[in-house]
């Protein structure tokens, strides 16, 4: 049953992230909207107090002004509950890592302005922020006014909510209610679970990182407009590397998982990181966050495999091919990676076992399935024999996801830079940031003594 079951799952795998199915959801879409005569509608859904929505609001203006298109806007109260591990983390997370990439996105040509919010906005004024947010009135309208609300909670700037609220009418305190859980509801219906989020034709975009995909979408349908600033809506702009001190190093700390769809995309930019910069690299491998009681939703999991295909496609990386490993096949693989480790094939053993069930359908509790990946990985056989299945590597992956959460993160890819040179740690989540990895690798590499 056990084997049935993962069956089913990498079934549904292949078929979630399956490239023709997407393309005919997309026509399916298309048919649907030109047989109603209807324009290229685009939903968004905003939380006032969630700064990748404060990011995500600064670029609708910018996004009406290059595409015809309707853009509804659905004010939303908070994350669904069930898609956030730890409210309190997601929320430092979150703050935390808007702010490390604020700094490098621009709208037409213009920084991005996103005040810190250390602690949760007053309760007072976020329901005043909500209720303005809640009247209705025109995107182009509504944008400066979200972008405003958020900077002052942000601020916990009650005189500047107060101007606000003077300049603009406010929703009754039912009339909000009611429009942040209808928000709510359509979000859930259409299949998601988090704040600036842009949704169109069936598919799901991830505020400003996964915004130009929509844009290539609507482009491909010609509702670029005759008129339009070229180029997208928002993007980054990223400084050229400083010099570095001769000599200096830095040590790397990856924190990946082997049931992570995102960690897959991350092993051949971080082992290009390492060619490139002098880097001590320091494997920390974790156990899934499903396999450490963390649960995950349908929406979650469906929009996280989709994801990473489109993010897969456009990196050139193989994925979707797909042999679930949950649960013993993960553990049996772990007990190989100290030993891959101390023979220096640590990261290569890694590496394999992730191409292999993400792109491969390779079944790596199968012992001739493992046996392929030990061996394309560089190591010998008879020797993972001998210790296939032991339970030493335990403490040392429990001490690995506690120096994650420690350092503030709790899902895979993690990476983080030790401080040194006075310098504070430096700690990013994702395979999406490895791009502002790169930028602090180079930024402290040239960094001088002191």
């Amino acid at each position: 049953m056990i084997d049935l079951a993962r069956r089913i799952r990498s079934l549904a795998i292949r078929l979630i992230t399956d490239p023709a199915r997407r393309s005919r959801r997309w026509q399916r879409a298309e048919r649907q909207r030109q047989r109603r005569g209807e324009p290229h509608r685009v939903h968004y859904f905003h939380q006032v107090d969630d700064p990748y929505s404060r990011l995500a609001a600064q670029a609708l203006g910018a996004l009406l002004d290059r595409y015809d298109i309707v853009l509804e806007i659905h004010p939303v109260a908070d994350a669904a509950a069930i898609a956030i591990h730890e409210p309190r983390l997601w929320r430092q997370w979150a703050e935390a890592d808007a702010a490390a990439i604020a700094p490098f996105w621009r709208c037409d040509g213009q920084p991005l302005t996103l005040s810190p919010q250390a602690e949760p906005a007053d309760a007072e004024q976020l329901q005043r922020a909500q209720a303005l947010l809640c009247t209705p009135r025109a995107p182009r309208d509504w944008a400066p006014l979200a972008v405003a609300l958020g900077e002052a909670l942000a601020r916990g700037d009650g005189a500047a909510l107060a101007t606000l609220a003077q300049q603009y009418a406010a929703a009754d305190a039912d009339a909000t209610a009611a429009r942040l859980a209808d928000g709510a509801r359509l979000r859930h219906r259409l299949g998601h679970y988090l704040g600036g989020m842009f949704h169109y034709g069936g598919e799901w975009y991830w505020g400003l990182d996964r915004l130009h995909y929509l844009e290539a979408r609507l482009d491909q349908l010609g509702a670029r407009r005759a008129d339009a600033a070229p180029g997208p809506s928002a993007e980054l702009v990223l400084p050229p590397p400083p010099a570095p001190v001769p000599g200096r190093r830095l040590t790397l700390e990856f924190f990946p998982s082997l049931r992570s769809p995102y960690t897959q995309l991350a092993y051949t930019r971080i082992a290009d990181l390492c060619t490139r910069y002098p880097i001590d690299l320091v494997l920390r491998p974790v156990l899934p966050m499903m396999m450490r009681g963390v649960k995950a939703d349908r929406r979650k999991t469906t929009y996280i495999l989709q994801d990473t295909r489109r993010e897969a496609e456009r990196l050139g990386i193989d994925f979707g091919n797909a042999w679930d490993p949950f649960g013993e096949p993960i553990r049996r693989a772990y007990s190989l990676f100290p030993w891959a480790r101390d023979q220096g094939r640590g990261f290569a053993y890694l590496q394999t076992y992730s191409q292999a069930v993400w792109a491969e359908r390779v079944n790596a509790w199968n012992l001739d399935g493992l046996r392929h990946i030990v061996e394309r990985a560089g190591l010998d056989w008879s020797g993972a024999q001998a210790i296939l299945d032991n339970r030493d590597w335990e403490p040392e992956m429990e001490a690995n996801v506690q120096a994650m959460i420690t350092a503030g993160s709790w899902g895979v890819p993690s990476f983080r830079l030790p401080g040194e040179l006075g310098m504070p740690d430096f700690t990013l989540w994702g395979q999406d940031r490895i791009w502002r990895l790169e930028v602090e690798i180079a930024r402290r590499l040239a960094v001088p003594e002191r």
